[in-house]
This record gives C-alpha cells, sequence and structure tokens, in this order.
C-alpha cells in the first residue's frame, strides 16, 4: 500500500520539485529514504544531509506516513 511524504528540497535542489506533486511524493509502505530518492529523480552522490521531521535521517531511514524529509546538497560558495 503507497503511502505520502512531504518532500523539501535545499537550494540547488529546487529544479526537482517538478517530479513532486504540491511538495509530496508516493512510495510504497516500508520504503526507505533512497526509495525516495529515486522517486524523485535526486542525484545521489549531491545529497549532503538529510532532515525526516527534524531530526538527522539517512538513507536507509524507514518512511512513514506523512514524515517530512528536507535534502540537502553541499554548501556553496564560501565565507
Amino acid at each position: 500500500m503507497p503511502i505520502e511524504v512531504n518532500v523539501k528540497l535545499g537550494s540547488t535542489f529546487s529544479k526537482y520539485t517538478e517530479n513532486l506533486s504540491d511538495g509530496k511524493a508516493t512510495v510504497k509502505d516500508g520504503a526507505i529514504v533512497q526509495d525516495l530518492v529515486k522517486n524523485v529523480d535526486l542525484p545521489l552522490k549531491l545529497i549532503k544531509l538529510i532532515f525526516i521531521n527534524g531530526k538527522q535521517g539517512e538513507l536507509k531511514s524507514v518512511l512513514s506516513e506523512d514524515d517530512t524529509v528536507f535534502f540537502l546538497p553541499p554548501a556553496i560558495g564560501g565565507g
């Protein structure tokens, strides 16, 4: 049975919002973050940080209905 998760994309990932429906993506029940990455067609090698419901997650984290997953690319620029 599919579940729906909220997806937020940081900075340079904004071009991948076209793969989302109103900021949401559907994955199969029991899916992990890596499955979501494939669904949204994000470049895996460019993901630096993953947050699930405000806590740091990883590619192997299991997703639940209505989770909010935030992907961040590596920092751009210097300071």
